[in-house]
């Protein structure tokens, strides 16, 4: 499934094709701490076998965090609206726990990983988890995400992977499932 190439960890099942930076030399070879974000999306799924390979294959300690966004989307024009907008946050929180235990027991259950702290947060979703990766002081974090055509990065903004690798300040793996490129001529 994996094989140990200078250093690195190379994942064959699945295509890891963002690495923001490296492993600083005071760390070691390997990060001690693995902190994976997860929302449950195909892209997660894929950082998770990952991570789980990659903790497994090092010896680090991995833990899951799931954060629930908590930042308004609109304004309150009225109170009812308000009201409507705290039951659908509290929605969230519900299902955003029994995610975070569904993730947890699939990681252990299904990919034979050990999860050492499951972590549920609220907040602004990057932020929130470099936050977490600064407190753990985890050495890598491990996201999900696919690489989105430039005019939708122009028009919609980056993405939570791309805001994670840039306010990180510690490595940052973002996974995602190998497609085919097309040939931008046809012959």
């Amino acid at each position: 499934m994996s094989r140990l190439h200078d250093g690195f960890l190379l994942v064959t099942s699945v295509c890891i094709w963002y690495l923001v930076s490296f492993f600083g030399r005071d760390a070691g070879v390997f990060p001690t701490k693995i902190l994976l974000a997860t929302d449950g999306s195909a892209e997660a799924s894929v950082a998770e076998e990952a991570a789980v390979e990659l903790a497994n294959g090092t010896g680090s300690e991995l833990h899951v965090v799931y954060v629930v966004s908590t930042v308004p989307e609109l304004p309150y024009p009225r109170a009812s609206a308000r009201e409507r907008s705290e039951a659908l946050l509290e929605r969230k929180r519900l299902r955003g726990l029994g995610l975070l235990d569904a993730r947890v027991k699939h990681i252990e259950e299904e990919l034979g990983g050990t999860v050492s702290g499951s972590h549920y947060r609220e907040g602004k979703p990057e932020k929130e988890t470099v936050f977490l990766g600064q407190e753990l002081e985890a050495g890598l974090i491990v996201t999900g995400g696919k690489r989105r055509p430039w005019y939708e990065r122009l028009f919609a903004g980056s993405g939570f992977s791309e805001r994670v690798s840039r306010r990180g300040g510690r490595p940052v793996l973002v996974a995602g499932e190998s497609k085919p490129r097309r040939k931008a001529v046809r012959k």
